[in-house]
């Protein structure tokens, strides 16, 4: 990929119906849906370009996020009861990025209000 990443730096693939099985000698199993996208690497190796400083980082990891958010809104089927919102403390690990700081901004982005919302756009799941 010519040292660049598949997935656009605001974009990410939207992934529908992984089944998720109770244990390996079981059929029982779950569907989910999952975002991919990646996170700015701030150990080193840069997928993109890095934010300059950290209201930058924080700006373009809530654009990041509110993406995320938008698509799992659009992508859920019926009302969205029974509809689970996990997010993990993405980019935590080898891209060295603070879990205090991953959290804050996706607090920020449930808060915002989205695709034409009155309110927090968390109201548009059942479970986060």
């Amino acid at each position: 990929m010519n040292g660049g990443y598949e997935i656009p730096e605001f974009g990410l693939a939207y992934v529908r119906d992984i089944r998720i099985f109770k244990s390996l000698s079981s059929d029982e199993y779950r569907k989910a849906d999952m975002l991919v996208s990646a996170c700015y690497c701030m150990s080193g190796h840069e997928l993109y370009k890095n934010p300059r400083d950290k209201d930058d980082w924080r700006k373009k990891n809530l654009a990041k996020f509110s993406a995320f958010i938008t698509a799992a809104v659009a992508n859920t089927i019926g009302d969205g009861k029974k509809t689970y919102l996990l997010l993990g403390p993405i980019g935590t690990g080898a891209f060295g990025n603070d879990v205090k700081c991953i959290g804050e901004v996706f607090c920020e982005a449930l808060n915002l209000p989205m695709m034409g919302s009155k309110g927090p756009i968390k109201h548009a799941f059942e479970y986060i």
